[in-house]
């Protein structure tokens, strides 16, 4: 996490330079409809799927890193994941 500011601002920064771009809501979107954002103030996040969260969806706890959830969001989006 970063030690000031909004932690999950890691994960933002790795999905809008791998091309994501933000909604009205402040949510995080790729191409193919996937969608991170934030769930909560404690920095907790969600992915749904390319249909919306009734398809699928994943809950990321604030203490998981944000190179697990950067990871998982480019692979449920179909992007290449590179270090």
């Amino acid at each position: 996490m970063n030690e000031f500011g909004n932690p999950r601002n890691d994960v933002r920064g790795a999905l809008v330079a791998a091309g994501w771009r933000e909604d009205s809501r402040g949510r995080l979107v790729a191409a193919n409809g996937t969608v991170w954002a934030e769930a909560d103030d404690l920095y907790d996040s969600g992915l749904d799927g390319p249909d919306g969260a009734w398809s699928w969806s994943v809950h990321f706890d604030s203490d998981v890193p944000a190179a697990v959830i950067v990871a998982a969001c480019l692979a449920a989006a179909g992007e290449a994941v590179t270090r």
